[in-house]
């Protein structure tokens, strides 16, 4: 049997992740469609589209949008649907032609390769625009914070530092100006809650949790249970959802 890739661990409980994986706020889908410049019946190509959560989105604004998925698990959840997917990896993915939009969903950084913003811009028209973005969680505070901290700080110390609220997003914005111009950041706050089951599901659709060892792995989400059931029973998380957006010369 091959090794597990952490980037395609997703498919495992493709399930779950549309289930509980966060969307995003309808300020960010308007951006992007002004930015872009946009209208319904334009044709966009998403990258690493997952179950959907911003193909929806955009197939709602009138977009037509062609889905590169290398999961054939989460692919077939998009299908269902009715998007038109291609199980692919972009790095894969031979460019035949251009869109006025090229965008990636809490994607983006599962993309290898040094090209991959040069293969970004030649996927798009002259003066076509691109979207990468990203869900964001703020750290969890107060007694609740803490108690989860101290789960992870027990159970599975390495994955903390891994976490999304630890990412440095902004590189995105010094590695896009090779390749594009109108360069930019935006940023859409936002807050969701969950139930005790709801976040521990989210949390089982983490990669850094899916390559836990499977008992190491309930051990640690039992233990974070207990601490938001000590703590009130619910989740609130702050979201930062932030954009970069830049356009082909």
């Amino acid at each position: 049997m091959s090794p597990r890739e952490e980037r395609l661990v997703f498919g495992e409980v493709a399930a779950e992740y549309d289930a509980v994986r966060p969307s995003y706020p309808d300020a960010l889908f308007d951006a992007v469609m002004e930015f872009a410049s946009l209208s319904p019946g334009d044709r966009a190509l998403e990258i690493g589209a997952g179950t959907g959560k911003a193909t929806m989105r955009f197939l709602a604004r009138g977009l037509r949008v062609h889905c590169l998925e290398p999961s054939e698990e989460m692919g077939a959840v998009l299908r269902a649907k009715g998007a038109h997917v291609e199980a692919t990896l972009f790095e894969d993915w031979p460019i035949s032609e251009a869109f006025p939009l090229v965008y990636a969903a809490q994607a983006w950084h599962w993309v290898r390769g040094a090209n991959k913003y040069e293969r970004a811009a030649n996927a798009l028209t002259p003066g076509g625009a691109i979207a990468l973005f990203w869900n964001k969680p703020r750290e969890l505070e107060g007694a609740l914070g803490a108690a989860v901290a101290a789960a992870y700080d027990t159970f599975a110390p390495e994955i903390r530092g891994g976490s999304p609220s630890n990412w440095n997003l902004d590189a995105t914005l010094t590695e896009l100006r090779p390749h594009f111009v109108d360069v930019e950041k935006r940023e859409f706050p936002w807050s969701q809650r969950y139930s005790t089951s709801d976040y521990l599901e989210l949390c089982g659709t983490w990669s850094t949790h899916r390559m836990l060892e499977e008992d190491r792995r309930a051990r640690l989400l039992d233990a974070v249970a207990n601490a938001i059931v000590h703590n009130g029973g619910v989740v609130t998380v702050e979201y930062d959802v932030q954009c970069y957006l830049a356009r082909r010369a």
